[in-house]
This record gives structure tokens, sequence and C-alpha cells, in this order.
């Protein structure tokens, strides 16, 4: 593996790590509360753009905002759930990890989606001020599951 690779494979964890945090703003009212229907979102988005660029055709970023400007309605869903104000969040993150350009196909993008989700989960306590937090976290899924299917999967 090249040295720049780990190198700036361990800024990314080290910023993640170091990241400025504010209590008072947090998204879900208990620290440790985890919604596990925001995974289903996540992967909608993620599937729905990857579908509509490479099956269809469309351009990556007509994907990412189609997909995005559908997602936003769920937000008018009545529903119960204490997750469903942030259903359009997990959707257009997800539709961020949908834009790869990487050939490894459906399950590739599922891996870096679960991925996402997880850092978007425990991390969005943090990232607070930071514009393109939900670009980050997309990017950092699909990083993460690039050096395991490298490293791990090499069918």
């Amino acid at each position: 593996m090249k040295p720049w690779f780990l190198i700036a494979f361990s800024l990314i964890v080290l910023g993640m790590a170091l990241s400025y945090r504010k209590k008072h703003r947090l998204h879900i009212e208990h620290k440790h509360e985890v919604h596990y229907d925001l995974f289903v979102w996540f992967l909608i988005g993620s599937f729905a753009t990857y579908f509509l660029q490479s099956t269809v055709g469309l351009n990556t970023v007509f994907a990412v905002g189609l997909v995005g400007f559908t997602g936003s309605f769920t937000r008018n869903i009545e529903y119960q759930m204490k997750s469903a104000a942030h259903w359009p969040i997990a959707i257009y993150c997800g539709a961020f990890v949908g834009m790869t350009q990487l050939p490894y196909g459906y399950i590739f993008i599922f891996l870096s989606t679960i991925l996402t989700a997880v850092f978007y989960t425990f991390s969005h306590h943090y990232f607070h001020g930071i514009g393109g937090k939900l670009g980050t976290l997309a990017f950092m899924g699909v990083l993460y599951a690039y050096v395991i299917y490298k490293l791990f999967l090499p069918w």
C-alpha cells in the first residue's frame, strides 16, 4: 500500500477523533440513542442514486439532486417515529454514497452505505459548524469500504 494513502487515511481518522463537539446541539435527545430505521433510508438514497447513474445513465449530480429532492418530501410524512425528521438527511447522505463511480457494484455500495450510516449515527454530535458534513461522512464510508474491499475481500 502507498505511504501517502496511509497518511491520508490516518489524518481522516485523527480529524474525526479530534473534531469539535457541542452537546447542546444534539440531533437526537439521548447521546447513545440509535435509530435503526435510518439505516434503511441511507440504503434507499444510495441505491437509488447508484441505480439512476449506472443503469439509467443519468448524470451523477443530476441523480443526486433528484434523489435528494424526492427524499425531502419524506419530512411531510406523518409518522410517529422520533427519527422521522432525520429521514431526508439520511437519504441525502446515502445519495452522496451512491455517487461513487467505482466498478464494484451493489455489494460495495451496500458496504459503503452501512459504514456511512454507522459514522453518521455515532458522530452526529460532531462536525457542527463544518460545511459538507454529509459529504465528508459519505467520503469516509466509501474510503473505509474501499480499504476493507481491497484488504479483506480479494474477489
